[in-house]
């Protein structure tokens, strides 16, 4: 049996879209965002609050993290118009580091299996 999606999903994907499109179309003016990607967005069970989770590409986290803030009231603003909806959550913005910590395992696997090469040799 497969299990329908919830109001909630559908709205969270939505509104990850509209913020990436918003984000991409560079309808958002501030230059403290640069390369973000949002990685997901995660709605609240009673509609009152969208976490919107974002990775940056050049580590500037705390000029993106700025930035996002300033621009969260014009950011809710275009998503409430052209999502066309009652009740649009409150957005709130959080890093999502993960691709960093994958890049950082992988650099110490690449660095056991460099090491582990190193012991074949002798």
């Amino acid at each position: 049996m497969m299990r329908g999606y919830k109001r909630t999903d559908r709205l969270s994907e939505l509104i990850k879209q509209e913020i990436a499109e918003l984000i991409v179309a560079g309808e958002i003016k501030d230059p403290r965002i640069g390369f973000v990607t949002i990685t997901r967005v995660k709605v609240s069970s009673d509609l009152s609050y969208a976490d919107v989770y974002y990775s940056v590409m050049d580590g500037k986290w705390d000029e993106t993290r700025e930035g996002l803030e300033s621009s969260r009231y014009y950011i809710q603003s275009c998503v409430g118009r052209d999502l066309r909806i009652k009740k649009l959550p409150k957005l709130r913005f959080f890093e999502d580091r993960s691709l960093d910590y994958v890049e950082h395992i992988e650099s110490l696997l690449e660095r056991v299996k460099g090491e582990g090469e190193d012991s074949e040799d002798t």
